[in-house]
């Protein structure tokens, strides 16, 4: 029976990479039925329950390592994992898990990752030097590839897929958990999903969307602010929601996916900062307005043909108000197109999983 280990972020309460993690473990299981997985997760108990695979504490070196060692394949993804915006330490631990795995003569799969951004040029040279070493690359983007291209990674075969969470189907989900929390926030449509984070420079923009919600509002709309990030998200939303002049609902638990997916399949319009937040969007047919914090967040949403308020460093009061206006008027347009780019991504974002049982049919080799 083959085994593969996943790395990533794991366990730390995201929602956008759990759901990451739920659909890489489904499209992995439904492409080689019975394989075995095992997850360093940061609480590998919750992660075993959750996701019915193995899991061990992503900081114990030796469980690590034994995990590793007993694997046919390790993958590392998905999500955005090589990157040093959020420090050195991030980048550190995900290369150190390849250099390790490597060492235990084991082949790597990069699996549907977002490269970058990397912008210290001794974290671009380390990256390109251990991606060398790989077996096989899966990216979510072109933007991606095009940064791996800059790294000189060139020995291993590159592919650009889709992020896994765009290959969830809902009608094969349960989604009665986020059906059930709508009525106990006694929300009625029409919903607008607000879903921000807490970012250096962020702060400054809520006082303008703090007065964008509070026009919906008045235009008949009620506003839920949705965390996708336990608890630091939490205080992002209520730091908007204290700013605004008319009431709004803000979930204050951590939720899981289903929960998550229910609730916005509800919702008429998001306008959200995390990707994630704007994938689940995607999956579930909701258009939606970014605002981008990273590239990642503007690519994805030129991706889908969904508007973007322009960057959020620059981003006035008046430039939001509009934006807002106009991705309101057009949703039913937006909303066309979004569905129309999610079917066509659908079947990409599978592609990471069935190259990763391809590889396991022919015998996965050290390399």
């Amino acid at each position: 029976m083959a085994r593969v280990v996943i790395s990533g972020y794991y366990g730390f309460q995201n929602a956008g990479d759990e759901a990451v993690l739920y659909s890489m473990v489904q499209a992995l299981r439904s492409f080689v039925p019975g394989l075995e997985i095992t997850v360093l997760s940061r609480r590998p108990e919750q992660t075993a329950a959750s996701y019915k695979v193995d899991a061990v504490n992503r900081w114990q070196l030796a469980a690590v390592a034994d995990a590793l060692r007993r694997a046919d394949l390790v993958i590392s993804g998905g999500g955005s994992l090589f990157q040093d915006v959020t420090g050195w330490n991030s980048l550190l631990y995900y290369l150190g898990v390849v250099v390790l795995a490597r060492l235990l003569r084991k082949p790597v799969f990069v699996y549907a990752q977002g490269l970058g951004p990397l912008k210290r040029p001794f974290s671009r040279w380390l990256a390109g030097r251990i991606l060398n070493n790989v077996q096989l690359i899966s990216l979510r983007d072109s933007e991606s590839r095009q940064l791996l291209e800059e790294l000189g990674v060139r020995r291993p075969p590159v592919y650009v897929t889709a992020d896994p969470v765009l290959g969830l189907e809902p009608e094969n989900l349960d989604l009665r958990p986020g059906q059930e929390k709508w009525q106990e926030l006694g929300l009625a449509a029409p919903v607008v999903g607000i879903s921000v984070r807490s970012w250096p420079g962020a702060g400054k923009c809520w006082p303008a969307l703090a007065r964008a919600a509070d026009d919906l509002v008045a235009a008949g709309w009620r506003v839920l602010f949705l965390p996708f990030h336990f608890p630091a998200d939490v205080d992002a939303c209520r730091q908007v929601s204290r700013l605004m002049h008319q009431p709004a609902v803000v979930l204050r638990e951590n939720l899981d996916l289903a929960t998550i997916m229910g609730l916005m399949g509800r919702m008429q319009f998001l306008i959200g900062m995390r990707l994630h937040a704007l994938i689940l969007a995607a999956v579930m047919g909701v258009p939606f307005l970014a605002l981008p914090y990273d590239p990642k967040v503007l690519a994805f949403a030129r991706l889908v043909e969904q508007p973007a308020a322009g960057l959020l460093a620059g981003l006035t009061c008046q430039g939001l108000t509009e934006a807002v206006q106009e991705a309101m008027a057009c949703r039913e347009e937006y909303g066309r197109r979004l569905r129309a780019a999610a079917a066509e991504l659908r079947p990409r974002a599978l592609d990471s999983a069935r190259l990763v049982a391809e590889y396991l049919k022919k015998g996965a080799t050290s390399g």
